[in-house]
């Protein structure tokens, strides 16, 4: 197992080699900074990127735009899931809502956003918009799939309601949210980047990238998507991190 692990990251690492060689190669080719940099070109605007005197604020800018968001998406997702599981009368009335939000383009809320906030809530709007479909439908999802008999057993033992929503009701919806955690969050960091795109607040990685392409430093814009892989692949330990502390909660 442990060679077939090391075989695993092998591959991965040769072939993250063989697209930056095939970076370089047509870079050199089409020789325009412009449409593709070379790595030496990311590299130089990505050091003085984290050197800049407002690197920290832009990142920690999109940061809290990004937790807000979502914790406030976790948080209405928890109560509407919980009182549409209760009363199947607030679960037809949340119904069309929600799927109006799933099927409208991430684009056109962008722009909605933008036209009814201003350009500092637009991105706090967009985030929660985009992420509580998916969030509330798991709660739900959570709630439903819950055995009648479990419930039906407590019922007859008269076990406290706080007891009912400890010991069933947020394990339940802790196994079922847990495994999404990751994609949800890094979709709320995309959307959330998005919006400040379009809306340019005072600070924020969108807003940074919308200078650069108005600038046409192509260089700037893939060292800014560096720093967005390497925020990505830290939630995905964070991720993993919790799934491990989930899965040793369930144990005890």
């Amino acid at each position: 197992m442990k060679k077939s692990f090391l075989k695993s990251k092998l591959e991965v690492f040769s072939s993250c080699i063989l697209l930056f060689i095939m970076w370089e190669l047509l870079a050199i080719k089409i020789d325009n900074d412009i449409y593709l940099p070379t790595l030496g070109e990311v590299l130089k605007n990505l050091y003085e990127i984290i050197r800049g005197e407002y690197f920290l604020i832009n990142i920690s800018s999109t940061a809290i735009r990004v937790l807000v968001s979502f914790s406030l998406a976790f948080f209405i997702s928890i109560v509407l899931g919980s009182l549409s599981y209760i009363s199947s009368s607030f679960k037809n009335f949340i119904k069309p809502i929600n799927s109006i939000l799933q099927s409208v383009p991430t684009m056109i809320l962008v722009v909605l956003a933008l036209i009814w906030f201003d350009k500092n809530k637009a991105p706090f709007i967009i985030g929660i918009s985009v992420v509580f479909p998916i969030l509330y439908e798991s709660v739900l999802g959570a709630l439903n799939n819950i055995d009648k008999n479990i419930i039906e057993m407590v019922d007859i033992y008269n076990l406290r309601i706080i007891d009912k929503i400890k010991y069933i009701y947020i394990p339940s919806i802790n196994i079922k949210l847990i495994p999404i955690f990751l994609s949800t969050l890094s979709l709320a960091l995309k959307v959330v980047i998005a919006g400040e795109i379009y809306g340019q607040p005072s600070f924020g990685i969108g807003s940074i990238i919308q200078v650069e392409k108005t600038n046409f430093n192509t260089p700037a814009i893939f060292a800014w998507i560096v720093i967005i892989v390497i925020i990505s692949i830290g939630l995905d330990y964070i991720q993993k991190y919790i799934s491990k502390y989930n899965y040793k909660w369930r144990r005890i």
